[in-house]
């Protein structure tokens, strides 16, 4: 399996700026309640909340300290997708393993459309049928930029049809696997599709797990790219968990204008190559503790949001729809 190391440092945040100043789009790997590193993050990515939107793909419970966390992201949560700000979903860790705050009210999937890319954003990955469904409810509104699913406990409880996309396994991560489960190669092509996603700590892949047959991996930021999945694991591992002698603990965040530019100039497409010698679009934050986080305000803004999704569920006969 080759995998190109991508040794860079990530402080060309005002040349982006200046290239993009109507803002910029991230996203953000699992957080497990760590804020005050959140807040480093932001700050070197010189967050700003009247032009730039960010993504979370889930999982603030289980770590840290849950609530500062949620306490910071509601001052700039938006259940509107189409204004700046912090939007979210659920992971694997809002959805089980005795979650302090479920937020069920949150979607499990945001579909992003770029002008070369749609990106998928889900907490541990993609399976091709909710790939398949969800592109053909996209094609009936062709209009909008933004698209939000959640996944009914019929899809997503335990066993279920879609629950890889909130807690992957091994084979989720290859299309020869006996699984089988990941898009293919022509559906993601057909679809432009890029997909982002966390749940599964980076040093998990360096050893343990097949991530794709074309890789690429950023040394210091711990984020991983695969060319045959067209997809970002961008989980950086900030719980610190002890997996083949790691010890960093880190939280990443991805910018899509990068490689929505890339994409512009390799035909819709990402490839490794053409990552490697692009300019830097990943950041990354080492961690701070967040023992010494003060309480600012309520996190009823986030406990009580409403933001417009669809519904994927099962049909009296068992088969997967949107509703």
């Amino acid at each position: 399996m080759p995998t190109k190391l991508i040794t860079c440092n990530d402080d060309n945040i005002d040349v982006l700026r200046d290239k993009y100043p109507d803002g910029l789009h991230f996203v953000v790997g699992d957080t497990h309640g760590e804020c005050q590193t959140l807040k480093v993050l932001m700050e070197k990515i010189a967050f700003d909340p009247n032009k730039d939107y960010v993504y979370f793909v889930g999982d603030y419970n289980a770590g840290g300290n849950p609530y500062a966390l949620l306490d910071f992201i509601s001052r700039f949560y938006q259940a509107d997708y189409s204004i700046p700000g912090f939007h979210l979903i659920r992971g694997n860790h809002e959805r089980e393993l005795w979650p302090i705050y479920p937020l069920n009210n949150m979607p499990d999937i945001i579909v992003i459309e770029g002008k070369h890319k749609r990106y998928y954003i889900a907490h541990a990955g993609m399976v091709s049928g909710a790939f398949r469904l969800i592109n053909k409810d996209i094609e009936g509104t062709p209009d909008n930029y933004y698209h939000a699913y959640r996944l009914d406990d019929s899809c997503a409880g335990n066993d279920a049809v879609f629950r890889q996309i909130v807690w992957s396994r091994r084979g989720l991560y290859s299309q020869r696997s006996r699984w089988r489960n990941w898009p293919s190669e022509d559906d993601l092509r057909r679809s432009r599709a890029c997909i982002v996603h966390g749940h599964s700590p980076y040093s998990y892949f360096m050893k343990n797990y097949s991530y794709g047959d074309n890789n690429a991996f950023w040394k210091k930021q711990r984020v991983f790219f695969s060319e045959d999945l067209q997809s970002f694991n961008i989980d950086s591992d900030i719980k610190g968990k002890s997996k083949n002698g790691e010890t960093y603990r880190g939280l990443s965040a991805l910018c899509l204008e990068v490689y929505d530019e890339i994409a512009g100039k390799n035909n819709g497409h990402l490839s490794t190559e053409a990552i490697v010698n692009a300019a830097n679009g990943v950041f990354s934050a080492e961690y701070v503790p967040c023992w010494s986080y003060k309480y600012e305000g309520t996190i009823d803004r986030v406990l009580n949001a409403t933001p417009e999704m669809k519904t994927i569920l099962l049909d009296l006969n068992g088969i997967p729809v949107i509703s």
